[in-house]
């Protein structure tokens, strides 16, 4: 034994206490430590799920903005049938002006029937006067 008080008994019991410590210490730590971890884990997945919730929506924006495009697109006329109904008018104002041209000239025509008709009148008038008038 020696002066100081210390004995192996006590040096064990002092170094068995100081361990105690120390384990209580790395307890504590790795507690704290976990829960610092399950919180941030926590709040990863919150983040996580947000994030899935606002990209989902933003794809259910951009399906139904293409569905608005298909069913527009759907209502469109195809090139084929733009061509045809322009043909088709191209053939119904063809017909028009031709018949817009016969009656223009059976107008025409009877105009100068109508010229031909008076002119005619005048010049049996004329020669129905000038006998008139030789023959008195």
């Amino acid at each position: 034994m020696s002066d100081d008080g210390w004995t192996v008994e006590v040096l064990r019991a002092h170094v068995a206490a100081i361990f105690e410590e120390r384990d209580k210490r790395y307890d504590q730590r790795f507690r704290d430590l976990d829960m610092a971890t399950k919180a941030a884990l926590a709040a990863s997945e919150k983040a996580v799920n947000k994030a899935e919730n606002a990209t989902e929506a933003r794809f259910r924006g951009v399906n139904e903005f293409r569905q608005t495009l298909s069913d527009q697109a759907s209502q469109f006329m195809t090139r084929l049938e733009a061509v045809a109904a322009i043909e088709r008018n191209s053939e119904r104002i063809q017909e028009l002006t031709d018949r817009l041209n016969r009656s223009e000239g059976k107008g025409a025509g009877l105009n100068a029937g109508w010229a031909y008709l008076i002119a005619g009148v005048t010049v049996i008038a004329a020669v129905i006067g000038i006998v008139l008038g030789v023959t008195r």
